[in-house]
């Protein structure tokens, strides 16, 4: 069984802490430590904003040492 990128980033922030919102269709919603939320894309895009209409994408290199140190 493959691990998705989508449950490999929400790993990654569940044991930094974070907390897991809610699912949505094709998005899981994490909320920030520093105020805000991640939005974890099904196909493993993350976005960081207050809402999922204003957030940003992270760059894949923030992406990359996101989940090596995690």
């Amino acid at each position: 069984m493959t691990v998705k990128l989508q449950d490999r980033f929400l790993n990654a922030l569940i044991k930094r802490g974070e907390i897991e919102i809610k699912r949505l269709t094709g998005c899981i919603v994490v909320s920030r430590k520093e105020g805000g939320f991640y939005y974890l894309g099904s196909s493993g895009s993350l976005r960081v904003g207050m809402t999922r209409s204003d957030s940003i994408p992270c760059s894949n290199k923030y992406k990359q040492t996101f989940l090596e140190q995690w």
